[in-house]
């Protein structure tokens, strides 16, 4: 029998350019995501609610929450696909720029996110440029990567580069986010429409922000005169949506576009990202 004998398989040479490429297909592909998570959130939102109104025992009346449209685990997905993309294209663009400098790639280089300046001296400015995260890019990239940092804004919590990390951790490393419709912050429900036009006066309704389950009081009203035998009325119910993670840490959906959008001015010094 004859020994096939096989040559040991060496590192392959990588491209900057190529990894570049790479990134801003990345960037192409979580614009795609996040702009079809956007539009089926805005169904969801929009799609009208119709039910029947619920007498009380002291004359108002009960509307409840029951969706023709609700969130859905496909919108945690296609979050924790749009933030892998986006993230990992910040990854991607250092990996460039270590090869561009003449270094290796290491498990340990990535695009480093911090909330603290504290945390960033300890971990990526002291260690530099002989270690770290950044270890072996130049001055002009370290100084460029540090003025994106969520620790320069007033509420680094929030920045968005923080937002993408944070979802794409608890993606990653624990569970899909819970979707889930609440009451808009922003805004009280009006009453729109009576049929036969008679004065209505909404007496309560959940506080802004509150979580809504399918189901739940939605809105108790009246007739400041006598009540009708049979009417219709239409409302508007202002809602909203987050995303939560397995630590109760929320994401609201329209700081998605917000999330890409800095990922992609983040990395704009070394590709033309899509708009």
């Amino acid at each position: 029998m004859q020994l096939v004998t096989i040559a040991p398989m060496t590192t392959p040479v990588i491209d900057p350019q190529d990894v570049l490429r790479g990134a801003q297909l990345k960037l192409v592909r979580a614009r795609v995501l996040v702009s079809s998570l956007l539009e089926e959130i805005d169904r969801v939102l929009t799609t009208p609610t119709q039910g029947s109104a619920t007498p009380n025992p002291d004359g108002t009346f009960s509307a409840y929450y029951r969706p023709a449209a609700e969130p859905t685990p496909v919108m945690s997905l296609v979050l924790g696909e749009f933030a892998h993309n986006a993230r990992s294209a910040l990854d991607n663009v250092v990996t460039s720029l270590v090869v561009s400098s003449g270094g290796t790639p290491k498990s340990n280089h990535k695009f480093p996110v911090f909330k603290t300046e504290t945390a960033w001296r300890g971990k990526v400015a002291t260690p530099w440029p002989g270690a770290g995260p950044l270890a072996g890019l130049s001055q002009e990239d370290f100084d460029l990567i540090e003025a994106v940092q969520p620790f320069h804004a007033d509420e680094p919590d929030r920045h968005p580069l923080a937002l993408l990390a944070q979802i794409n951790n608890a993606d990653k490393h624990q569970m899909l986010h819970a979707a889930m419709a609440y009451t808009a912050q922003d805004a009280d429900q009006r009453v729109l429409e009576v049929v036969p036009p008679l004065p209505v006066e909404i007496v309560w309704t959940p506080p802004r922000g509150t979580l809504l389950a399918a189901g739940a009081e939605a809105t108790r009203y009246r007739f400041t005169d006598s009540s009708p035998s049979s009417f219709g009325l239409k409302l508007n119910w202002p809602l909203s949506l987050l995303f939560r993670d397995h630590l109760g840490r929320d994401v609201y959906f329209f700081e998605l576009n917000d999330i890409y959008v800095a990922a992609a001015l983040a990395v704009r010094p070394w590709l033309d990202p899509p708009r």
